[in-house]
Order: C-alpha cells, then structure tokens, then sequence
C-alpha cells in the first residue's frame, strides 16, 4: 500500500522545552511536586547503579581472590602461603611493577595467594620459592628492613632490571608498600657454594680445578657490576648458586645491588674493616674484601666467622682472613688447605698462588687493594696454568 504525500497532514512545530526552573519544582504549598521528587530517586538510582559496577570493576581488577579448590585444601600441610594476608590496602594501587612490561603474566594477588617454600633466611629476610597458578615459578626476597622512599626503592631496582648477565640472577618485578617489599627473581634451582662446600653430600664436593673456575666466574661476574658502577654489597657464599653445564661450571650471583636499599650492617659489606669508619668512605674496594674472603673460604673449606679458628688476630669481623695470615707468618700455611683438595696432590703452588691474591684483597686498607679488573687477570692467567 502506498501513501501519498498529499495525505499527509503537517502539523505545526511544536514549541520549544525549558528545563523547568527551581522556582517550580515546588508547589503553592512549599513542597516538592510528585514528578521532580521522581526526577531525584532515579537520578539517585543512577548514580548507585554507577557506583556499584564501578566497585565490582576496582574487585575484579586489583581485589579478586582465587576461589580455593579441594586440592589446595588437601596440600595445607605441606604447602603454605608465604603471604598470611591478601588484604586489600590502598598502598596495592602499585601492584607489582614488571622489568620486562611485555611479560607481565601474574599480578600481586597471583603471588600472594601463591604455594610456597622457604628457600633461605639471612639479615635482610627470607627468600622463597612461589609457585604459581599459571605454572611460573620465580623466587622472591621479602625484605624486612629498608632505608629509603618508595621513589628510590623503584629506582635502584629498576637500574637492576637493566643490567643483564649470564651470571647474575634476573630480576623480574618489585612491589614497595607499606606492608611488603619484595624483589623477584628468577628461579634458579642449583645449590649455593656454602651448601657444596660445608654441606653433608660427599658426592658434591668440589675438585682444586671446578673451585678455581668458580672462582673466575665470579670474579667475571663482579667485574661487571663494578663496571656499571654497581656494588654488590652482600657477596658471600650463600648468594652464590652452582650450575654444571656438562664438563663447564656457571654461577648465579643474587642479592645484589642492595647496598643502597637496606642498613649496610646487614650486608657482607658490613664486615670489612673500613665499615663504621665515619672517615672512611664504603666503596667498591668493601667488594673487593668480600671477594677476598669468598676466597680463602674456597681454598681452607673453612666456614667465615666460625669460632673453630681460633683465631688470635685483633679483627673480631675477618676471623678468616686473620686466621690464614696467622698461619701465612706462622709458615704452616700447607695445614690450612682444604683436605679435600689437598689430597688431589696437584696445583700446590696455585693453591698458594690463589691464596696470595685473596689476602692481597683483604687487606685492611681499601687503597691497597686491588680493582677487580686486575683480580680477574691474575686469576685469568693462573687458571692458564692449569688447562
């Protein structure tokens, strides 16, 4: 059916709304007429419909909480949360905040409700091994005890996820609040040097050539962040994790580059001599002491600081050091050796050799010691010698 044009009739324009005045939203009576009192509840409702979709959204995003299923249930004993509370606060608006901003696959709450093991425990706090949903597993140190802003906390961690080396464990993402500071890392599995040099495990011991190679690579490893203006700040034999890749070694150094992020009194660092000495600067020569300690720890089997060395020397915070300086002068250094290698009857004279280098390194001045450029050719040319 068609309509014509001529049948349609045109209707005037009709006139012109204007937002109704204040003045007459009320009656004569002073009191508000029926439809402006429906305008304000839907507006009202409006507004609470906004509000709450608005909240479900901040939930999903920032507060959602896995829902536990019966295998989580199950595993209670033998799995635990190293997070107690996945509370929401306003400080987690932060998050976790990625190195890498291409692979972000979990979030704050990811970790916190993550399965757990504690992995290790020093000054700075302990270290665990998360497991998460998704199937990554990172480690992750929550420090107990921090010296600056939040600001430079993401700053000196942020100049960390820039360096990258094969020696050096990656650092993935941190999260600074008022409740929790974390660092995570990626997880590496080996054992440290202190597990395979003081451990039980005979089958782990370590020959006079694998101890010099490891040696070297850490010395590698420590010239790099010395070349990136970096102090370690906390190198000893627990921060050192072992990987053989076929006949080679390769290490893993962590903790790293807290210096100015925690108390230096809860570092390696804070047992150098210099450390205290308000006329002394801490710089990278405290490394150097360390590393000179890491050392004479590899060559005697002796563990730092332990009260079998008997130890006459006036330093309360070198005991090992003192102690193989002792027998130096004393000239019974043979009976300092680590029995383990001794008994391989080869690279006596390295081993003096080697020696030599790691007291040159504790000496107690900072000046007299060397940089770890020339450790690492001195070393580079006794491990020369060996191959």
């Amino acid at each position: 059916m068609s309509i014509s044009i001529s049948t349609i009739t045109v209707l005037p324009p009709a006139p012109a709304i204007s937002p109704p005045s204040p003045v007459l939203l009320r009656d004569n009576s002073g009191g508000l007429k029926l439809w402006s009192v429906a305008l304000i509840a839907t507006s009202a409702l409006v507004s609470l419909i906004f509000l709450s979709c608005y909240y479900f959204y901040r939930r999903s995003v920032y507060g959602k909480k896995p829902e536990k299923n019966e295998e989580q249930e199950e595993n209670r004993g033998t799995q635990s949360h190293w997070s107690e509370s996945t509370d929401d606060d306003q400080e987690r608006s932060m998050e976790l905040e990625f190195l890498d901003k291409k692979k972000p696959i979990f979030d704050l709450d990811d970790l916190l409700c993550a399965a757990a093991e504690e992995i290790g425990r020093g000054k700075l706090g302990p270290t665990y091994k998360a497991m998460l949903e998704c199937g990554s597993v990172v480690a992750v140190k929550r420090l107990e005890e921090t010296n600056t802003s939040k600001k430079e906390f993401a700053q000196q961690v942020r100049l960390l996820g820039n360096i990258k080396h094969e020696s050096l464990a990656k650092v993935i993402s941190f999260h600074h609040s008022k409740e929790e500071r974390m660092i995570v890392y990626e997880y590496v599995p080996d054992p440290t040097l202190f597990t395979l040099l003081h451990g039980e495990n005979i089958s782990t011991r370590l020959n006079w050539k694998t101890r010099v190679s490891i040696i070297e690579e850490i010395a590698k490893a420590m010239d790099f962040l010395h070349n990136q203006r970096v102090p370690h700040g906390n190198l000893k034999s627990s921060n050192v994790l072992i990987r053989r890749v076929g006949v080679n070694i390769r290490v893993k150094l962590t903790d790293y580059g807290f210096l100015r992020i925690v108390p230096g009194h809860k570092l390696s660092v804070g047992k150098t001599p210099e450390f205290g000495d308000s006329k002394k600067k801490l710089t990278r020569k405290a490394d150097v002491y360390c590393f000179g300690i890491l050392v004479l720890e590899l060559v005697t089997g002796k563990v730092p600081l332990s009260p079998k060395l008997s130890v006459s020397s006036p330093l309360d915070n070198s005991d090992l050091s003192g102690w193989v300086k002792e027998a130096v002068n004393n000239e019974w250094s043979m009976d300092i050796l680590d029995a383990e290698i001794l008994g391989e009857n080869e690279g006596y004279d390295d081993m003096l050799r080697l020696m030599e280098i790691a007291l040159e390194c504790t000496d107690e001045l900072p000046e007299r010691r060397p940089n770890m450029s020339r450790v690492l050719r001195n070393l580079r040319d006794m491990h020369t010698t060996l191959s």
